[in-house]
């Protein structure tokens, strides 16, 4: 194992660039970015300062960034130089709440879970860490899908307690973790019926007390799923049978996502909050290459709010 960086405010979501520097959020209150890590020096360049509490990020095949931003409510489309372009804040009536993790399917549509919490109800702003009777509150995460030209907004599936990572396996299957408990879901989304079945749990047994979970996940090029564990200090691997088949520990005790080289260097880069770094890690293959999809995004839009289409600003 070897540092890429330190010095980060709580970083999640790398995003390895053609140029081998790394992309990342920071979602301390006080920085509040999306960051870049200098590959030769090591350096970090804030792209763009979100406001809030930015806690997933993408890049598209134009150069497109795509935020959720848990404490804005809200999934912002920036340029590549950092100027917000709209921004997606509901899907009809239903507000967001927690815009969290997003990835790219084979139809080119942005599929994100939403955590399903007020981030103010249930997160200490200063120390990051959740606040006590967590465990009660009502937590309902989602999992939407977002057309990148239309901005249109439809769920596809909710109730899920604290809905996080995600991502698509070789088979455009669809995975969702929920970190409360433990569990990771399938869905068929491009099929006839796209219901929510189990596939696996990173606990061997019963989960441990407290917010410890499945988080951020990638699929390697083997076909197993890399989830990284907050507050466990591993990442667990699934085979594609649901088990799991290793345990891959990591130097901080708090990881929260993955980026994959896909360049045959056989690495893994890992965001870990607990000492604000990134780890890159031996791996046993490089990830499996996931979607980009150029679809054509018009630079400005002027869409009117209704119950199936999300409302949007430009800026």
């Amino acid at each position: 194992m070897e540092l890429f960086a330190q010095g980060l405010f709580a970083p999640e979501c790398p995003v390895i660039l053609d140029n081998g520097d790394v992309l990342v959020v920071e979602m301390r209150r006080d920085r509040s970015a999306v960051t870049r890590v200098d590959a030769e020096t090591r350096e970090l360049h804030a792209i763009a300062l979100t406001g809030g509490f930015p806690n997933g990020l993408l890049r598209d095949a134009q150069g497109k960034l795509w935020v959720g931003e848990a404490r804005e409510h809200a999934l912002i489309r920036y340029d590549a130089e950092g100027n917000e372009e709209a921004r997606i804040t509901n899907c009809g009536d239903e507000l967001f709440r927690w815009p969290n993790d997003h990835v790219i399917g084979r139809d080119g549509a942005i599929y994100m879970t939403d955590s399903g919490a007020w981030e103010h109800e249930v997160l200490d702003p200063v120390k990051m860490t959740l606040k006590p009777g967590w465990s009660d509150y009502p937590f309902d995460g989602r999992v939407y899908r977002i057309d990148r030209a239309t901005l249109d907004v439809t769920r596809i599936d909710n109730g899920i307690r604290f809905a996080n990572g995600i991502a698509f396996d070789r088979h455009d299957r669809l995975y969702v973790a929920e970190t409360i408990g433990g569990n990771i879901y399938r869905y068929e989304v491009f099929g006839a019926n796209p219901r929510r079945e189990l596939f696996g749990n990173v606990w061997d047994g019963v989960a441990p007390e407290g917010f410890i979970g499945p988080d951020g996940m990638k699929f390697g090029a083997d076909g197993r799923l890399y989830c990284t564990v907050m507050g466990a200090g591993h990442i667990v691997v699934f085979d594609e049978a649901g088990t799991v088949v290793e345990r891959i520990e990591t130097k901080g005790k708090a990881p929260t996502n993955i980026a994959f080289t896909e360049d045959g260097r056989h690495k893994m880069f890992v965001t870990e909050i607990a000492n604000g770094a990134i780890e890159v890690h031996d791996a046993p293959c490089d990830g499996l290459p996931i979607y980009r999809d150029s679809v054509v995004i018009p630079a400005q839009r002027d869409i009117s709010p209704s119950r199936h289409r999300a409302e949007t600003s430009s800026v």
